[in-house]
């Protein structure tokens, strides 16, 4: 003759699982605090590779809007330019293949460095008529 078993937990084994769930629970959110903490950074760091060429492609417009003049772009970048720093600005010119500093105002080298430490270079040029 089969005995009837009542279906369902007992109360020793709910408290079992809930304790056991707060012991798991405990060890996990030293973790989850981090990654909340570190998420961030990603965002970050890709706003501000677009904040920096924003700035670079700002510069082009410029450049382009004012008919192509280096001499008013040169003196338009101070040491710092929408937010970005301004790491290099002069003229060269490339004697042999080895880029040297030039006292013709046909090549101008800009370089543009966020907070992150990233950069970005753009030579302008005045277009052959």
């Amino acid at each position: 003759m089969k005995k009837d078993c009542p279906a369902g937990f007992t109360l020793i084994e709910v408290v079992v699982a809930i304790v056991l769930s707060a012991i798991a629970l405990a060890a996990i959110l030293p973790m989850l605090d981090r990654v909340f903490q570190l998420s961030h950074e990603p965002r970050t760091t890709l706003q501000d590779g677009l904040s920096l060429q924003a700035a670079m492609d700002e510069l082009v417009f410029l450049h382009e809007a004012h008919t192509n003049n280096l001499a008013w772009l040169y003196g338009h970048v101070g040491a710092e330019f929408q937010g970005q720093a301004v790491v290099d600005k002069y003229y060269l010119a490339f004697a042999n293949g080895v880029e040297t500093a030039a006292a013709t105002n046909n090549l101008l080298k800009i370089v543009l460095r966020n907070a992150q430490g990233e950069t970005a270079t753009r030579l302008f040029t005045v277009p052959p008529l």
